[in-house]
This record gives C-alpha cells, sequence and structure tokens, in this order.
C-alpha cells in the first residue's frame, strides 16, 4: 500500500462522514509523483471528487519529508477560508506527523500602525455617523490588544470606510524604513512563515513575490519553497495579466496626498488634484470621440505634463523636508508620500508613451487608465516553472476537451505532464442537455424575446428553481423583466449583493435567479433549488475587448487560439453549476444554435459533460415529471 493510500485511510477513519473517492484517490497519487520527481502536472478534477484534500495529503507529506515548503495558491477567499479553517485542521488531527500551515495575506488585509496612528490623532476631526462613530470604537479597543492585526478577528463588521483610513497600502509602504517595521503585522506574518510547512494565499500575492523576486533576486515576500500548489488555475494567466499591469485614475494621486494640509503643502496637493482634473477629462473626452477605437495606439488621448509638472514640484517639495527632519516618524511619513509620488510619474510616463510591446493600453468605461500584459507566459515560464521544482496547476475545467494546450500556452507551464480525472457523477442518469432549434441566431434582432419566451415557460412550470445566465446585461436586463410576469419571484443581479441572492436562491425554491460574469463560477447550490440552468448563448469574449484587439494583431488565427477555447472553459464552467452531487438530477439549456450548426460549436458540444442531448425543448417538462 503506498503512503497516499494508506494517508486516505487514516482520513476516512477520523473524518465523520468521510469516504474514499478513486478519483481523490488518483488525483493524490499523480500529484505525490510530481512532487518526488521534481515535475510540473496540470490537473482536471471535477466537483465532487475531493480535490483539495487531493492536493493537500502529498503537499503535507512532500514538505515534511523534504523540509521544504509548499505555497497553495488560490483565486477567492472563500477556498482560502475552507482550506485553513477546514480542510487543514481536518488533516491536522487525521494525519500521524504534526505539521504547521499558515493563510498568509496582502498588505491592504493588515492593520498599518503608522496609518491608524495618524488616523486616530485625527479622529475627533473625521464626520462619522453614529454606526461609523461605533465602529471607530471597536476598532480602537481592538488595536490595543490584537497581535495580528488581522480584521477577521474583530466581532463588528467595518465599513470600507472605516478601513481604509488604517489598512496597509502598499503604495505607502517604506518597509524596512518605516518606523514601525519591528512591529508590523504585514512583516509579522511573513516572519512567522519561515517555519510554516504549508503556505496558503492568493495569486495577487504569489505575483507580488514572483515580482520582488525578479527585481531582487531574492526572496522577499514569501520564504523559499520547493512546490507550488495553482487551485483554480483556469484564472492564473488571466489575473496575472492584470496583475503585471498598471491602473491610473483620477483618484490615484490620493495617496501621495495623505497628509498634506497638516505639511502646509495644500495649495501644491490642490494643484496636483486640479491638474489630474483637467488631464481625465482629456482621457474621457477622448474616449468618447471617434479617435478612440477599442484602446490606446498612440499617446495623443491628453497632455499630462501640467500633472507631471504638478507632482515633480510636490515630490522635490518632500524631498527638501526629508532631509531637513529631525524626527524619525516624520522622515518615514515623508518618505511614504515621496515613494507613492515616484510610483505614480513611474505609471504616468508609462501611459504617455505606452511603448511596451506585450502591453495593452486602454480607457475603460468610467474613464480610468489601465494596462494589461498580452503574453504573460514568458514570464511565468521564466520566474516560475523555471524556478519552482514542481508546480501543480488544477481546476474542475482547465482541458479543453481532451486537452491541455491552452492551459500550458497561457501559463508558460508546456513541460507539464497532464491528468484528467473522471467525474464521480453519471451525468447520463443525472442531466440532460437541450440545445433547442432556435428561429433566431444569437446575433439576431429577436433572439432575447426567443429566449425570453422558453424562460418564461421553464420559470412557470418549475415555480422557480432556474438558474439563468447571461453572456450580457441588457439581454439578463430584458429577460428579467419579462421573466416577472410569471408571478415567480425573480432575483437578478445588481438589485442585491452576490452572497445574499444565492443565500435568497438556495433557501427559497420559488425563485428565479438571472445573473452575468461572476455567476459563471463559484456558485454552489445542491438540490433541487436548482434544477434547471440556461445559458443565453457561447460566452465568446466581446470584440470590444481591448486585450483580444491586441492579441489580434499578433496572432492571425486568435479565434481557433484563443477565443475558441476560452469560450469552451467558460462554457464549462456555466455547466458545471448545476450538478454538483451524485443525487442531483437537472436540465442545461443552452439557446444558441451555434452549438450545432458550427464546427467549433460541435467541439464545444463533445467537450460538456456527456449528459443526454436533444434539441426538444418539450423535454425540461417530461425530465421532471418522470422523476423517479
Amino acid at each position: 500500500m503506498s503512503q497516499t493510500t494508506a494517508d486516505f485511510g487514516l482520513i476516512a477513519g477520523t473524518i465523520p462522514g468521510y469516504e474514499k473517492r478513486p478519483g481523490q484517490i488518483k488525483m493524490a497519487k499523480a500529484i505525490e509523483a510530481a512532487l518526488a520527481k521534481k515535475e510540473h502536472l496540470v490537473v482536471e478534477a471535477p466537483c465532487g471528487i475531493g480535490k483539495s484534500f487531493a492536493y493537500l495529503v502529498p503537499a503535507i507529506r512532500h514538505a515534511l519529508a523534504t523540509e521544504t515548503r509548499v505555497v497553495v495558491v488560490t483565486a477567492n477567499i472563500a477556498l482560502q477560508e475552507q482550506l485553513i479553517d477546514k480542510d487543514l485542521p481536518a488533516l491536522a488531527r487525521s494525519l500521524p506527523e504534526n505539521f504547521s500551515y499558515a493563510l498568509i495575506k496582502g498588505i491592504n488585509n493588515y492593520l498599518c500602525l503608522d496609518r491608524y496612528e495618524e488616523a486616530d490623532a485625527d479622529a475627533g476631526q473625521l464626520l462619522l455617523d453614529a454606526t461609523e462613530n461605533e465602529q471607530w470604537e471597536a476598532l480602537h479597543d481592538w488595536v490595543g490588544r490584537t497581535t495580528t492585526g488581522d480584521p477577521s478577528e474583530l466581532d463588528v463588521s467595518l465599513d470600507s470606510s472605516i478601513w481604509a483610513k488604517v489598512n496597509g497600502v502598499s503604495e505607502l509602504c517604506n518597509g524596512a524604513q518605516c518606523v514601525f517595521f519591528d512591529r508590523c503585522y504585514a512583516m509579522d506574518a511573513r516572519r512567522r512563515l519561515g517555519k510554516v510547512n504549508v503556505i496558503v494565499t492568493n495569486y495577487h500575492l504569489y505575483f507580488a513575490h514572483l515580482a520582488v523576486r525578479m527585481a531582487a533576486e531574492r526572496d522577499v515576500v514569501l520564504p523559499a519553497h520547493s512546490a507550488v500548489i495553482c487551485d483554480e488555475a483556469h484564472e492564473m494567466a488571466d489575473i496575472a495579466r492584470d496583475f503585471l499591469g498598471r491602473r491610473l485614475t483620477p483618484y490615484s494621486a490620493n495617496y501621495l496626498l495623505a497628509g498634506s494640509h497638516k505639511l502646509g503643502l495644500r495649495p501644491q496637493a490642490d494643484r496636483i488634484r486640479g491638474a489630474a482634473r483637467e488631464f481625465f477629462d482629456e482621457v474621457r473626452a477622448f474616449r468618447s470621440s471617434p479617435r478612440y477605437k477599442v484602446r490606446l495606439r498612440t499617446p495623443d488621448f491628453g497632455d499630462s505634463r501640467r500633472l507631471e509638472d504638478a507632482v515633480r514640484e510636490y515630490r522635490e517639495e518632500l524631498v527638501g523636508r526629508i532631509k531637513a527632519a529631525q524626527d524619525d516618524k516624520e522622515v518615514d511619513r515623508l518618505a511614504k508620500s515621496a515613494g507613492a509620488a515616484d510610483r505614480y510619474l513611474e505609471s504616468l510616463d508609462s501611459f504617455r508613451k505606452l511603448d511596451d510591446s506585450n502591453m495593452v493600453y486602454y480607457i475603460d468605461t468610467d474613464g480610468r487608465l489601465i494596462s494589461r500584459l498580452v503574453d504573460v507566459s514568458e514570464i511565468l515560464r521564466t520566474n516560475l516553472f523555471d524556478e519552482i521544482d514542481s508546480v501543480v496547476m488544477t481546476s474542475a475545467t482547465v482541458a479543453t476537451g481532451s486537452s491541455f494546450a491552452f492551459q500550458k500556452r497561457e501559463t508558460g507551464g508546456e513541460s507539464a505532464e497532464g491528468l484528467i480525472v473522471p467525474s464521480p457523477f453519471d451525468f447520463k442518469k443525472q442531466a440532460l442537455l437541450i440545445v433547442p432549434e432556435m428561429e433566431c441566431g444569437p446575433n439576431d434582432a429577436g433572439f432575447a424575446d426567443e429566449v425570453s419566451g422558453h424562460l418564461n415557460r421553464i420559470i412557470q412550470f418549475l415555480g422557480g428553481r432556474t438558474l439563468a445566465l447571461f453572456t450580457s446585461y441588457r439581454v439578463m436586463e430584458r429577460c428579467a423583466e419579462a421573466a416577472r410576469e410569471t408571478g415567480v419571484a425573480i432575483l437578478k443581479q445588481g438589485e442585491k449583493p452576490r452572497s445574499k441572492l444565492l443565500n435568497e436562491f438556495r433557501e427559497d425554491r420559488g425563485t428565479a435567479l438571472f445573473g452575468v460574469a461572476s455567476f459563471w463560477q463559484g456558485v454552489d447550490v445542491p438540490g433541487e433549488a436548482l434544477s434547471v440552468l440556461t445559458i443565453d448563448k457561447i460566452p465568446f469574449i466581446t470584440p470590444e475587448d481591448p486585450l483580444l484587439d491586441a492579441m489580434q494583431e499578433r496572432d492571425p488565427d486568435t479565434f481557433g487560439n484563443y477565443q475558441v477555447p476560452k469560450a469552451t472553459l467558460s462554457l464549462r464552467q456555466g455547466f458545471g453549476r448545476l450538478i454538483r452531487t451524485a443525487t442531483d438530477r437537472g436540465v442545461v439549456v443552452i439557446f444558441d444554435r451555434r452549438l450545432h450548426s458550427m464546427r467549433y460549436g460541435k467541439a464545444m458540444l463533445a467537450a460538456l459533460p456527456h449528459a443526454r442531448v436533444t434539441r426538444d425543448i418539450d423535454e425540461v417538462e417530461r425530465f421532471f415529471e418522470n422523476r423517479g
């Protein structure tokens, strides 16, 4: 018996209700072998196999056996909390050896003593309402006793406006130069990682670690580690694109101007604010003009010289005061603002030149300047896959069909071996997939009305119990408005917080939930509350997407090499919302006839879970009438 098999036997004997699953064992053994051989691996691990245990057990074993560390990287807070609060404690009780683990968050998730001290000194001048005053008092009391600086310890939930006054901010961090460095909670959390076997973090922090290591050629953010488990790996490349880009908004200068009134620099600060308003007015006007087409190609969208001059003048004043300052705290605060000014000027210079050929520059709908990397594969290949002994990428949907080529190409992990773990669900028995005979194609004027008619019939028949996913807000709004005529309670994205909508949908079977974007993944509604899942059309990236536009200049077959595999993964993510347990039953309806009429559509259809497929929309009613 292998060690992995024995470990899962121990888990089965100590965790109530746990059942060993063949797919889980298969995945764990593959990861165990990859870690031992110092190889890279990509694993598709469908819902229901127990993915987190499948990678945590070999990760723990590897860290203990080699006296190294393993880092587990995730894309969302919910999974991080599950690992730290549930899965790792359960394994600590089950496995015979002692091991340690810790969650490390970004600096903005910790109290900054320097910012708190400054805010507390101004507390009497803060315009707080009764609720905010109560929160500030709770915060003040907590600061006197916390040892971690993590606000999750608080008994009250802080409004973002309160926390934003006292949390760590990377733009204002002086690192070792800060007078509070020895007591810094964010730094203390990193110091404790030196003795930890398994570190759990998110992609943004891990990419910050890579960026600092690239610049400093040493491990600063995270300690040295021999392996990385990248969960939710289908999001890995896009998060890297965002993180390694830049963002400049009309309010970006606020960090460097914090405390300017105390320094007697209000006239200079007002000049910066005025210049920023003028510059971003030009930016917004340019975006609304016929000259702007999807993205920025030439640096003629606004004159930034007045803003640059104002920031430089402000920075020079700060530097002069640093030289004259006698108090360490004053030096520290002045240096933070000066450093923020340097970074602001760097970003402004980047957008003024538009000179990075691997960067796409654009103005978003809110008038913000944004840049994203087009291709992150070389950076990740060089700084992750070539530097770390073993990188494991895993997700419920990371393959397109039977191939991992897209994931490997996007992330630079071409050397990774691949494994697709079979689903524990019997989709032939549990699910029905309907691609109806539609009169309208997805781009026809009557498409939304035809979809709405089918949706209303389904919702009325079930009395709710429907999750309707859309690729655009416009179609969602139109269909939701029409669906209210059925008399069924309609929950619509944007009307309430996402978590509240999902809770209502889970608890009330007499509701239907309409959503776009974020509702395509991370939605877990087992049982009859979600009986029918509808998708309006194939989730292709909009032609107005700046990244897609830049890619099309590089690759004449961007449609086949990027758009189709990306849409396939998104479609699979959406489909995956339906069947969450072995007892779930339900129907998926996709109102896009291209799944049958186009070659790429047929390939997408083949990549979906192998449910029974029909084109007869009447099968929805028969499926539930014949239950049992």
